[in-house]
C-alpha cells in the first residue's frame, strides 16, 4: 500500500550515498569549524549546480534528436518497409523479407500495447501535480539523511541494552552501509562512465541521434543485466532505421565497453560487501520484476546483497553441530 512512498525514501537514501562522499571532503578540509549542517548545505548547492550545468549543455541536443526521432520513426514504420532501410550483410539478404514481417509484427504489437497508456495520458496529467511532491522530497530527505545519519546510526547502537548485542548490530549496520554506499556510488560512476563512452563513439562514428542514444544507454544502465541490452537493442534498431551503414561498428564497440565494464571497471568499482552470484543476480532480476516492475529490477541486487549480509550474521549465530568425523 505504501509501495510508492517507500520507493521515494529509497531514491533519497541512494543520493544521500551519492553526495556523502562531497560531504565528508568539505568536513575534512573545511578552513574553519563549521556544523555539519553547512557542509552538507555546500555540497548540495554544488552538486545542483554541476548538474544544472551539464543539463544545460546536453539537454537542448537531446531534446532536438528525440523530437526528429520521434517524427522519423513514425514515417518509416508506416511505410511497411522497414527492414530495407537497415543496411545488412550480403549473406543475409534472402532473410531481408522474413526480417522486415518481423519488426512490422513488433511495431505493431508495440503501438497495441501503448495505446491504451497514451488515452490515459490525460488523466496521469492531473496527478502530476502530486508526482512533482515526489520530486522535491527526493533532494529533501536526502539532506536530512545525510544530515542525521552519524545520529540515527548512533541511535540504534545505544539501544539493545547488552554490550554483545550493540557490538553485533553495529557491525551488521556497518556491513550494510558499506554495501550500500559501494553499490550507489558505482552505479552512479556506471552510468556516467556509459555517457562518456557512447557519446563520444556515437559522435565520433557519426551515428545519427548519437548524443540521444548515449543518454539512453547512461539511465539504462541503472537496470542490471537487462538495460545494458536493451540500449544495445535500441542503438542498432536506431541506427539502422536511419540508415547508418557501419552497423557493426556499433557491435564491436558495445562488445568491447561491456568487457571492459563487466570485467575490469565494475568489478573495481564494486568492491566490498557487495558481491552476488550472477545466479542470485538473474533470479532477484526476475523476483524484483514480478514483485514491484521496473523498481524491483532496479532494485534487485542491492536487497539480495543485504539478505547475504543478514544471512552471514544469521550463521554466526547458529551453533556448531558436530558431526561423527568431527568427534574422531
Amino acid at each position: 500500500m505504501i509501495r510508492a512512498t517507500l520507493f521515494v525514501f529509497v531514491l533519497a537514501l541512494f543520493v544521500a550515498y551519492m553526495i556523502a562522499p562531497l560531504v565528508n571532503v568539505l568536513d575534512r578540509y573545511k578552513w574553519r569549524r563549521m556544523p555539519r549542517t553547512a557542509s552538507v548545505a555546500i555540497a548540495f548547492v554544488l552538486v545542483i549546480g554541476v548538474v544544472a550545468a551539464a543539463v544545460a549543455l546536453v539537454a537542448p541536443v537531446v531534446s532536438d534528436e528525440a523530437a526528429k526521432l520521434a517524427e522519423q520513426l513514425p514515417k518509416i514504420a508506416e511505410s511497411g518497409n522497414l527492414a530495407q532501410s537497415i543496411p545488412l550483410p550480403s549473406w543475409l539478404d534472402s532473410y531481408r523479407g522474413r526480417l522486415n514481417d518481423f519488426v512490422q509484427e513488433s511495431l505493431s504489437g508495440a503501438t497495441a500495447a501503448a495505446a491504451p497508456v497514451m488515452k490515459e495520458v490525460g488523466t496521469k496529467a492531473l496527478h502530476f501535480a502530486g508526482g512533482l511532491i515526489y520530486i522535491v522530497l527526493i533532494p529533501i530527505l536526502a539532506f536530512i539523511f545525510i544530515k542525521d545519519g552519524p545520529e540515527i546510526r548512533r541511535t540504534l547502537v545505544r539501544e539493545p541494552d547488552s554490550g554483545e548485542k550493540r557490538s553485533e548490530l553495529s557491525q551488521l549496520l556497518w556491513e550494510l552501509h558499506d554495501a550500500l554506499s559501494h553499490y550507489v556510488r558505482a552505479v552512479g560512476l556506471l552510468c556516467l562512465a556509459t555517457l562518456v563512452a557512447y557519446g563520444l563513439f556515437f559522435t565520433l562514428a557519426g551515428v545519427p541521434y548519437g548524443l540521444l542514444l548515449a543518454a539512453v544507454a547512461a539511465v539504462l544502465e541503472l537496470l542490471p543485466l537487462v538495460g545494458p541490452l536493451g540500449a544495445a537493442v535500441i542503438a542498432l534498431f536506431v541506427a539502422g532505421a536511419s540508415g547508418y551503414e557501419h552497423l557493426l561498428w556499433i557491435v564491436l564497440f558495445i562488445a568491447a565497453y561491456r568487457v571492459f565494464q563487466d570485467y575490469v571497471l565494475s568489478p573495481m568499482l564494486m568492491s566490498g560487501n557487495i558481491g552476488v552470484h550472477p545466479a542470485l543476480v538473474i533470479f532477484g532480476l526476475l523476483a524484483g520484476e514480478q514483485l514491484a516492475g521496473v523498481p524491483g529490477i532496479f532494485l534487485s541486487i542491492p536487497v539480495m546483497a543485504a539478505l547475504i549480509i543478514l544471512y552471514r550474521h544469521a550463521r554466526k549465530k547458529d551453533p556448531v553441530v558436530s558431526t561423527p568425523a568431527d568427534a574422531k
